[in-house]
């Protein structure tokens, strides 16, 4: 009889371990995918949430999918006219842009050329035509370039179809997780997922309107400076302010290449809009509304950070920080209330 029960504990035990390290593996293998399942999830959420506030006759006419996917229409929208929009001005822009770059990379070499030293070294030109990347290095770059844009939009795609799953019918996903753990955790599990989803609706506010604010100052101050495409400028410095830090770096590097078509004024004055922004953002407009949202450590962000980009690439970056908040939430209600302070 002892033997009979060593011997079930023990093939419990290996099919636990089996368990453990197969899902172990395949968490690992698709580590890509998981940033972009709690961004759809973060999406999902507020997506509900505005379509709940979407009252009187519009809530007891339409079922709640109808309103979700009225949202998503409202959103959508929008996003592709700026997206064209855009497009349509930064190609003008680029092309204006790559004259002028060839034109300046023309100018340095030609200076180059009459230095002793470069005369000395290159000869009779062809050293510096080795220096220049290889037709074979280019259209390495190319594919790359190429299979990095594809992947974002599929990526993108992936995004948005788990989003509008998941907001149109919340519950189903719900359901399911809170049933595969144990009867006595679930109303637990219940109450951490509804107190996850008004973290994110929280934080979501908060960064929606440091958006729009740095967004208008942004647009507003290279308007006065009369760096082209002020406009568009603005609405992808407000896109990028999503992400908290980097976002800011992400949104002057256009503005800088642009300004540099009007000369060093309008770039030192670029920057110094930069700096001042930021500055703003950081000591006034951060901690305003974090006062009525979600407080979030500096140094717990930027870590957050390091290791999503390090662990899971870009949308680890850009899902790094509501998901520092969510940890945040999960770590105060199990560890520290539900074991130390238990």
């Amino acid at each position: 009889m002892n033997d009979q029960r060593l011997i079930r504990n023990t093939l419990t035990v290996c099919a636990l371990v089996i368990a453990v390290a197969a899902v172990a593996s395949l968490l690992f293998v698709a580590r890509n995918l998981l940033p972009l399942l709690f961004g759809a999830i973060l999406i999902a959420v507020v997506l509900n949430r505005i379509a709940g506030k979407l009252g009187g006759r519009l809530r007891e006419r339409l079922s709640r999918r109808t309103r979700v996917a009225l949202v998503i229409g409202t959103l959508l929208l929008p996003t592709i006219v700026l997206a064209y929009a855009f497009a349509n001005s930064a190609s003008e822009q680029i092309v204006r842009l790559t004259d002028r770059v060839d034109a300046s990379i023309g100018e340095v070499v030609q200076a180059a050329k009459e230095q002793p030293l470069v005369q000395r070294y290159v000869g009779n030109g062809s050293g510096l035509t080795s220096l220049l990347p290889s037709s074979t290095e280019s259209l390495g770059l190319a594919k790359n370039f190429f299979a990095t844009a594809f992947g974002g939009l599929a990526d993108c795609l992936i995004l948005l179809i788990l989003a509008a799953y998941f907001g149109f019918n919340p519950d189903k996903y719900r359901s399911g997780a809170i049933r595969v753990v144990s009867i006595r955790w679930r109303d637990r599990l219940s109450t951490l997922l509804d107190d996850s989803g008004e973290t994110l609706w929280r934080w979501m506010i908060g960064r929606v309107l440091a958006m729009l604010i740095v967004g208008c100052l942004f647009g507003a101050g290279l308007a006065v400076i009369g760096v082209p495409m002020p406009v568009e400028l603005g609405v992808f410095a407000a896109l990028v302010t999503f992400i908290p830090n980097l976002g800011g770096i992400a949104a002057v590097i256009p503005a800088l290449l642009l300004a540099s078509q009007q000369g060093s004024t309008a770039v030192i004055s670029v920057l110094a809009l930069y700096l001042t922004i930021q500055f703003v953002e950081s000591y006034l407009i951060t901690p305003m509304v974090q006062e009525h949202q979600v407080s979030l450590p500096p140094a717990a962000v930027i870590l957050a950070q390091i290791i999503g980009g390090l662990v899971f690439g870009f949308w680890g970056v850009v899902f790094a920080t509501p998901l520092v908040a969510v940890v945040m939430l999960w770590t105060k209600r199990l560890y520290v209330e539900g074991w130390l302070e238990a």
